[in-house]
């Protein structure tokens, strides 16, 4: 009897020296919704005091913050000393039926706004209310945005809205700027033609993308100066202005790139590491190929979302 409950103590202890610290805060309350984040803290915070808050996908159908996959990246990233953060946003296509191809994009101009618009509300929250605590310090400069699919649509176009003062980016400091996006199969909806930057540059930039994604565009799609425009044609506005970025291209591939980051962590960091943390304004264009990736989501389209409409 004392060997075992010497041998449960041993595994509490253990258990509790390697579990995962999480805290959970109300960041803001719109429409109906109250919007939370959890934040994972790390044992030892790296160097740079890093933060790295993380938009999950689905469409802006579905998804959650807690989602099976944000439990591998926190995990790696907490092990790295940074703080992950993972929010809710507004599920602005949630029950929408579109009624004419015009309504149809209004409703996804205003659920990719309100996305946006959530994660501008979670940063304020962040550098107004975590930055110092007792159990770990963040470094304003050091804040990265990372998102897959409608995550990644709602980080590069946060950023968007940053550099043209748009949407609610008046509540964050001038002088705010992050430190990096990393967009897995996202893309950035503009009424104005190919996004521009008038304010100030982007942050330094991952863009991975199938060139085969039929659900998020690859290149861009377009009516006049209104359209959405995927990784390809935002990494060749990048080079032509001289910003930092990184473009992956995965041959032959569609969709599925949206949920490969998990086993891709060596690409990130190569992305931290190089750019982010290293040299801003290097640009780096590459080209993968592997069919041994699962044609998974391969064909999906915007009209298949509509099974993650529960």
């Amino acid at each position: 009897m004392k060997r075992l409950t010497s041998s449960i103590l041993l595994f509490f202890t253990f258990f509790n020296l390697f579990a995962q610290e999480k805290e959970t805060y109300l960041y803001a309350q719109k429409d109906t919704s109250k919007l939370y984040m959890d934040v994972y803290l790390p044992q030892v915070q790296n160097e740079q005091h890093a933060c790295l808050i993380f938009a999950f996908g689905g469409g802006f159908i579905g998804g959650r913050r807690d989602d099976s996959q944000i439990q591998k990246l926190k995990k790696y990233y907490t092990d790295k000393g940074f703080v992950v953060i993972a929010i809710d946003y507004r599920l602005g296509m949630r029950g929408k039926t579109k009624s004419s191809a015009i309504a149809s994009v209004k409703q996804f101009q205003a659920a990719i706004d309100m996305a946006a618009e959530d994660m501008i509300s979670a940063l304020d929250y962040t550098l107004k209310n975590l930055l110092v605590t007792k159990k770990y310090t963040l470094n304003p400069k050091h804040i990265i945005l990372m998102g897959s699919s409608a995550g990644a649509i709602t980080v590069l176009q946060t950023d968007y809205a940053l550099c043209n003062g748009y949407l609610n980016s008046d509540i964050l400091p001038d002088s705010f700027r992050l430190a990096g996006v990393i967009s897995y199969s996202g893309a950035i909806f503009s009424t104005h033609g190919t996004p521009k930057y008038k304010l100030h540059e982007p942050a330094p930039t991952l863009l991975c993308h199938g060139d085969k994604d039929k659900l998020v565009i690859y290149n861009s799609t377009r009516f006049f100066n209104i359209g959405l425009f995927g990784s390809n044609t935002i990494a060749k506005e990048f080079k032509k202005r001289g910003y930092g970025y990184q473009i992956r291209r995965y041959t032959g591939l569609g969709h599925q790139v949206a949920a490969i980051y998990n086993d891709e962590f060596h690409v990130i960091d190569q992305f931290l590491s190089t750019i982010v943390f290293g040299s801003p304004k290097t640009q780096i264009d590459e080209t993968y190929y592997n069919p041994a990736i699962e044609p998974k989501w391969m064909n999906l389209r915007v009209r298949d979302l509509k099974k993650f409409d529960n």
